[in-house]
């Protein structure tokens, strides 16, 4: 979904009471993939914004989808995802989601210094397609 929408799909949402939600979204408009204007905030920051209330965790955004739903043993070892976030319960609920679907989480930190991290474009650690072997 191009940036620019996300405003319009989450409006009128009501409060989401501390659910945990993953923001898997990068602040690109499709198909030129030019970068949203974000006011020197990550793309994560202003994602929690459209949705109160919620403990806001990025993860699975720094891959191409096909390697995501691909395998996640890949190369004698686990397909590595990032994730980062500010509520610590919260991280460890996607880290344990992420373990679960067969990948090796890394921890980032926080939504600020993590999500920028991997934040498509300008983060340095996009599309790098790891894997933890072992």
């Amino acid at each position: 979904m191009n940036w620019s929408k996300l405003p319009a799909a989450l409006a009128g949402l009501p409060d989401f009471g501390g659910r945990i939600v993953i923001d898997a979204n990068n602040p690109i408009e499709a198909p030129r993939f030019e970068p949203a204007e974000l006011h020197g905030r990550t793309s994560s920051e202003a994602f929690a914004e459209l949705v109160p209330g919620a403990r806001v965790v990025k993860a699975f955004n720094h891959l191409p989808a096909r390697l995501i739903s691909d395998d996640p043993q890949a190369k004698g070892g686990h397909r590595v995802l990032f994730f980062a976030g500010d509520d610590v319960h919260a991280k460890a609920a996607v880290s344990g989601l992420i373990e679960r679907l067969g990948f090796f989480g890394i921890d980032l930190g926080s939504l600020e210094g993590g999500g920028r991290l991997v934040q498509i474009p300008g983060g340095p650690l996009p599309v790098l397609n790891l894997v933890k072997l072992g």
